[in-house]
């Protein structure tokens, strides 16, 4: 099978098993399409979708360090998308990293300022 159909075979396929809250197998797929991408050159919106929704999956297994790295990634290929930010933002604040939680939902809400759940983070870590 052609790499490019198989790397989009595993992002559809672990949205699936992601929907369907199989987090662990979800997992498993976006590593196969991350992998692929060493290898083959894909489209850098597919790469950082591949980031974000296995950052996302790793959050749901309380695996936070690992979504932090992830969404690190996904930050390097576009800086300018206000939701990574505020997702690593969550990452932190739940590994108490509160300084560092606090800069990014900042950033969130600076690329997006009507960005509400940014703004409610801030102040809850302002009020800690």
């Amino acid at each position: 099978m052609n790499k490019f159909f198989l790397f989009n075979e595993f992002i559809e396929i672990g949205k699936v098993f992601k929907d369907c809250e199989c987090y662990l197998i979800a997992l498993e797929y976006f590593d196969k399409a991350i992998k692929l991408s060493f290898i083959i050159p894909i489209n850098k919106n597919r790469i950082l979708e591949a980031y974000d929704l296995r950052g996302n999956t790793k959050i749901f297994l309380n695996k936070y360090n690992e979504a932090i790295i992830d969404y690190t990634r996904a930050i390097e290929l576009d800086p300018n998308i206000s939701y990574l930010y505020f997702f690593r933002g969550l990452s932190r604040e739940s590994l108490k990293q509160n300084k560092e939680a606090l800069r990014d939902f900042q950033l969130s809400l600076k690329l997006d300022p009507e960005f509400e759940l940014a703004s409610i983070m801030i102040d809850y870590l302002e009020g800690l």
